[in-house]
């Protein structure tokens, strides 16, 4: 069996290119970490969802519904009883 012969300075390119690879690597692992932190890349939530947090945002959705159809309801509202004042009162239509 034949070996082959390394030499002590092939070593220490093989390592120093290692090093060089490992480097480069950390670099961009770092640099995508800030540009994620910058841009606001996709996050992770921290914790799990419970059935209290699902809850309070049904409880919300409905209370936002509740209010606009309250408000589409009182301008509505405003505008069939000015057409009927305006009506009794100045005898129009």
């Amino acid at each position: 069996m034949a070996f082959k012969v390394k030499r002590l300075e092939d070593i220490e390119r093989e390592k120093s290119e290692e090093k060089r690879e490992k480097l480069k690597r950390q670099i961009t692992e770092d640099a995508r970490d800030v540009i994620e932190g910058v841009f606001g890349g996709p996050k992770k939530p921290n914790y799990k969802k419970t059935p209290m947090d699902i809850f309070w945002v049904i409880t919300k959705w409905i209370f936002f519904i509740i209010l606009f159809v309250f408000f589409v309801n009182f301008i509505l509202g405003n505008i069939w009883l000015l057409k009927f004042f305006i009506k009794d009162l100045f005898g129009i239509g």
